[in-house]
């Protein structure tokens, strides 16, 4: 389950609200970087992560407890990456299947920084869209996008960034900021997104990052089965709800096999655990939530208010 604090910033912003999750990354889990792919272009072992997010706390640098893809010159707990002044890494994404999006796409990124001292940084973001004669790029490909022919940057339209005025970071290191970002461009496409992290003197490609969750939403998405048409069988005993969701199952539900996920209005995981008669809600901010019921082969969608 994400960290409790993202539930003081969801039911998201206004810009994701009523859409569709289409993908989503926790990068809690080292099984969370299958299908990425990472490049230390200049071997010194330093590069991009899936681990425990890292911040100063006030002494020294030391790990938090939130799975985190990240990003650090620095070693933990002291020290610095060898070589760090020529720091050359990629990281790029498996791909994303976005062909049954449409209208708003909107990528979600929570940003946390390293240190106090890290006002505001951001990643661009490198997308490849695929096409039958090249279905799957190359890192060329990604790096083809940051110069023109002259060898002169070339800024991406697409960036996560936070920290800024209208952005700000909370003062709490060990917590993270959302940022939302257009990519409505891409709607029907099967993408690839590169991060890089270099040791330029400007721009947004700071080495010290953690990424808690990438998410994307769509106000369309036609792989999106619809809160069921159907009656479910499944009922909620006590709608509205305060402290706890209780069920009556289905009996066609395999009950030790069958699991509740929690989805909240913008179509983000909240929580999924095995089922239980009732679930300990009360953490959850006041809304409109999805419970989605499932043993694996019935699967019911049922809505309830968390008053």
């Amino acid at each position: 389950m994400k960290k409790l604090f993202l539930l003081s910033i969801v039911l998201v912003s206004q810009a994701v609200a009523a859409q569709f999750q289409v993908w989503s990354n926790s990068f809690d889990t080292p099984a969370d970087l299958q299908g990425w792919t990472t490049h230390d272009l200049n071997n010194n072992g330093n590069g991009w992560v899936q681990g425990q997010n890292i911040y100063f706390n006030g002494t020294a640098l030391t790990y938090g407890t939130s799975g985190v893809l990240r990003y650090s010159v620095s070693l933990v707990p002291t020290g610095n990456a060898a070589g760090f002044g020529t720091e050359n890494d990629w990281i790029i994404s498996p791909q994303i299947n976005l062909e049954g999006a449409a209208g708003t796409i909107s990528l979600a990124a929570y940003i946390g920084r390293q240190r106090t001292t890290h006002l505001n940084f951001g990643r661009d973001l490198f997308i490849y869209v695929s096409t039958p004669q090249k279905p799957i790029p190359e890192l060329a490909d990604f790096q083809a996008m940051t110069v023109d022919a002259g060898g002169n940057d070339i800024p991406s339209p697409y960036r996560i960034i936070a920290g800024t005025s209208s952005n700000p970071f909370p003062s709490d290191l060990t917590q993270f900021k959302e940022n939302l970002i257009d990519i409505s461009a891409f709607a029907g496409k099967k993408i690839y997104i590169g991060m890089w992290s270099n040791r330029k003197p400007s721009g947004n490609n700071l080495q010290n990052i953690n990424i808690d969750e990438m998410a994307i939403y769509a106000s369309t998405f036609l792989g999106t089965k619809d809160v069921k048409k159907k009656e479910n069988v499944t009922q909620i005993t006590e709608n509205p709800v305060k402290e706890f969701l209780q069920f009556k199952l289905n009996p066609a539900f395999r009950d030790n096999i069958t699991q509740v996920t929690i989805y909240n209005g913008a179509g983000q995981k909240i929580l999924s655990a095995p089922y239980s008669k009732s679930v300990y809600v009360a953490p959850l901010q006041a809304g409109i939530y999805i419970a989605e019921v499932s043993d694996g082969k019935t699967t019911e969608r049922l809505k309830f208010i968390k008053k």
